[in-house]
């Protein structure tokens, strides 16, 4: 079970405090199953963020209304039009929680953190290492593999894979930083290739 992020939590928080308490012990009973009896609303919010397995999972449970991911979206100056369907409110309320992350990805294009490799078939592969950062702070480090393929319709290339690796700061405690440099060789690649 995954469960919910921190800011998940706290944003579902902010929804589950505007439900009646008729409610969020309902929604509690049909999470666990009722095989866990809660007596509080407060008791009831831990146990439904506990149990739950994603934030769209809880958003699409039938005693999240509409109407409350709606004045939700609005406390938190995300315009909507009154005629929303749930399932709009519930995808634009996920963009917003995933867009507080802030998480932007830097590559570096230096030679060594930037390679690409065409197959005679038309797969292109392009390697790219790069840091990963969250406002002013490193936390760590990316090598990704895209595999590209060009659609002879459109003309457009069409992504057929992607091979993503993370190492955060803490595995990168005692080593001097530098640039991020692709760890794959030609021959790695060309074996993606095929």
């Amino acid at each position: 079970m995954t469960g919910l992020s921190l800011t998940e939590r706290a944003e579902c928080t902010k929804i589950l405090r505007q439900m009646t308490h008729a409610d969020l012990m309902s929604l509690s009973d049909t999470v666990t199953n009722k095989l866990i009896v809660v007596e509080s609303s407060k008791e009831a919010m831990e146990t439904i963020l506990s149990f739950t397995k994603s934030a769209e999972e809880l958003l699409k449970r039938k005693k999240v209304f509409r109407d409350l991911i709606f004045k939700y979206l609005a406390k938190e100056g995300i315009a909507m039009p009154t005629t929303s369907e749930k399932h709009v409110l519930i995808k634009r309320t996920l963009e917003l929680w995933s867009s507080k992350k802030r998480l932007i990805f830097s590559p570096n294009l230096d030679a060594n953190g930037l390679k690409t490799l065409a197959s005679p078939h038309g797969l292109v592969l392009v390697a790219v290492a790069g840091t990963i950062h969250r406002d002013v702070s490193c936390l760590g480090i990316f090598e990704q593999i895209f595999g590209l393929i060009k659609s002879p319709v459109d003309n457009n290339w069409k992504i057929k894979f992607i091979n993503l690796k993370i190492r955060g700061q803490d595995s990168l405690k005692n080593k001097e930083m530098s640039a991020p440099t692709i760890n794959y060789n030609s021959s790695d690649l060309q074996l993606l290739c095929s």
